[in-house]
């Protein structure tokens, strides 16, 4: 059940949308986002998806309607967590208690000269702000010494690229044990096509990633993409004889062949495997990893 927190966010995203005379049916038709999850954000039905979709939908939700896609997810972490919003401390009951201790503190006027009163507050006061200056030089110039000492130690010698390239390389690896289809079952049904019939690149196919997901894409037996693919991603190819996608997670893609949309892709969460043929589509849904598969196939 939503908290009257994550229910205040979902209204005013719903209040935003209203104001600019944006209609859900605009936002998903923008989007390719479902209607019933757009519906659902709105509602403050925040369970409907796991939260890594929600967040995704959210995002998209946002831009779409013209806000800042980075400050309406964190309203809702702040709203989720149920933190309330930090608001500014008073300050001025803090300033009348300083104003009337320094009130309290001055001497009752007598008949005396000025400057015997001001004469050491000036001085005092340049001093303190000498050495205020000072302690400013100081602690900045150790602050500069400390950020090249980083730089040079940590920064420099790095190599990101290095290391996301790795990264990609295993889990693409990983997602190949995971999402693909028997290869003997691809050859046996790519032997039904008609030769005959074929037209060098007269195939045309189109995927696009609605949200972070891993897709291979395999033309003519030859593969031609295997990785993760960021959201908003549109992967375009031409083919002679066939096309083999594979995809992680199938409700998070959209693919066309040949400009029309091919429909049942799949729902979110299932991994699914599309063979593609000229006069023909064959869908190949692969069963979750189980516990123990994973932990073997770690160990191998």
């Amino acid at each position: 059940m939503a908290t009257e927190a994550l229910k205040k966010f979902a209204d005013e995203l719903k209040t935003a949308r209203e104001v600019k005379e944006i209609s859900l049916s605009q936002v998903s038709a923008k989007t390719k986002i479902d209607l019933k999850f757009l519906q659902a954000i709105e509602d403050a039905n925040f369970d409907v998806l796991p939260e890594i979709y929600i967040r995704a939908f959210i995002r998209e939700f946002a831009q779409t309607i013209d806000l800042n896609s980075k400050e309406v997810l964190q309203k809702f972490d702040i709203a989720r967590l149920g933190k309330p919003e930090e608001k500014p401390q008073p300050q001025l009951e803090t300033a009348s208690k300083e104003d009337s201790v320094n009130l309290q503190g001055i001497p009752e006027a007598k008949e005396f000269d000025s400057t015997e009163v001001l004469q050491p507050s000036i001085l005092e006061a340049g001093k303190a702000a000498k050495s205020l200056r000072l302690n400013y030089i100081i602690g900045g110039s150790i602050l500069f010494v400390a950020l090249i000492v980083v730089y040079f130690a940590f920064i420099r010698n790095s190599s990101p690229e290095i290391i996301q390239e790795k990264l990609d390389q295993e889990t693409s690896t990983e997602n190949t044990q995971r999402f693909e289809i028997d290869k003997s079952s691809q050859s046996q049904t790519s032997g039904l096509v008609d030769q005959s019939a074929l037209v060098p690149d007269s195939l045309h196919l189109s995927v696009f990633a609605v949200a972070r997901v891993w897709i291979k894409v395999t033309t003519d037996g030859k593969t031609v993409h295997q990785n993760i693919v960021q959201a908003n991603t549109r992967l375009n190819y031409a083919a002679t004889k066939n096309f083999s996608v594979s995809v992680g997670n199938a409700g998070l893609v959209q693919i066309f062949f040949n400009n029309k949309q091919i429909e049942n892709v799949g729902k979110l969460g299932e991994i699914r495997n599309l063979f593609i043929t000229h006069d023909n589509i064959r869908y190949f849904t692969i069963a979750p990893q189980s516990k123990n598969e994973k932990k073997s196939s770690t160990k191998n």
